[in-house]
């Protein structure tokens, strides 16, 4: 992603340049372009490369690309793949469950890991690890449930 905003950060700097008809509003443009590219390579360093799911003795944090959310263990049901998943929204169905892995709430309610995504490329083995983590999820929420088995509805 911060490979995108490099070459439109370079199409900003030779908008500088003027082209071949050198005006005021074509290195305003250019600016402005600098300044968008600027911000999507900040962003996609320190935003993206942040996507993470922690967890803690209370709960899971997790970090999507704007926004971080706490989930205790008592509140949570399960973690899953989203085609596993019945009642997605459009977007999320357009957004490919079958690459996406979610935190189930007991209120049913579910929450998306971006952090925790398989990657398009060898697809069987991506999912495959992903399923190990979520595994492991699994087996730390249960852990710190003192053993209890909460996937009651």
């Amino acid at each position: 992603m911060a490979f995108l905003y490099m070459l439109i950060l370079i199409v900003g700097i030779q908008g500088l340049n003027g082209g071949i008809h050198s005006s005021l509003a074509v290195k305003l443009v250019g600016i402005v372009v600098m300044l968008f590219a600027a911000l999507g390579i900040t962003w996609s360093l320190f935003g993206l490369s942040q996507m993470a799911v922690y967890t803690s003795a209370e709960g899971v944090v997790v970090k999507n690309w704007l926004r971080r959310i706490f989930i205790p263990w008592e509140d949570i049901r399960e973690f899953r793949f989203g085609n596993l998943i019945d009642d997605l929204s459009v977007r999320e169905h357009l957004n490919s469950p079958y690459l996406q892995s979610y935190v189930i709430l007991k209120d049913g309610r579910h929450v998306v890991m971006s952090g925790l995504m398989l990657i398009r490329i060898r697809r069987a083995e991506s999912r495959r690890r992903v399923q190990l983590l979520l595994n492991g999820l699994e087996e730390e929420r249960f852990a710190h449930l003192g053993g209890r088995q909460t996937n009651t509805q």
